[in-house]
């Protein structure tokens, strides 16, 4: 059963460096043909100032950093019985190859509910705030969870 008094806990994200191979990793693992996210002149032409990262880019470096464990630890979430729920991406700059990004995670809500069939569950929001190395706002990703009880 997920700890409520977490409500409003803040957890800082190691800073990460985009790398221009780990988009196009991704491009090609996801197969996206546009041409912006490999080709720098394409991406100009389209009006962007390098190639920009694709728009779930943020899921791949969030998963390396292995701080799950440890947050699932502290919010005394089971992680056996966690499910996802959603993802959600709000923009406000692009991403480029060489951006430096830190990450603010805050434990946003968690809300008990009850299942069709009357089973207890925690519905676990986690938004994390992530910035560049200008100290701009590039991203906010909303995770929702769902921990059976």
């Amino acid at each position: 059963m997920a700890d409520k008094s977490k409500v409003g806990k803040q957890y800082s994200t190691p800073p990460w460096e985009v790398e221009r191979c780990k988009i196009r990793e991704l491009v090609r693992a996801i197969g996206d043909p546009n041409p912006i996210y490999v080709d720098k002149q394409a991406a100009i032409k389209e009006g962007y100032k390098d190639t920009p990262a694709p728009p779930t880019y943020i899921t791949v470096p969030a998963n390396w950093q292995s701080q799950t464990e440890q947050f699932m630890k502290d919010l005394s979430i089971n992680y056996m019985m966690v499910v996802h729920g959603s993802e959600e991406y709000e923009y406000h700059k692009e991403i480029y190859p060489g951006d430096v990004l830190t990450g603010t995670t805050r434990v946003a809500s968690i809300v008990e509910k009850e299942s069709k069939s009357g089973k207890k569950m925690d519905v676990i929001t986690i938004e994390t705030e992530f910035r560049n190395q200008s100290g701009e706002k590039v991203l906010v990703a909303r995770t929702t969870m769902i921990e059976r009880k």
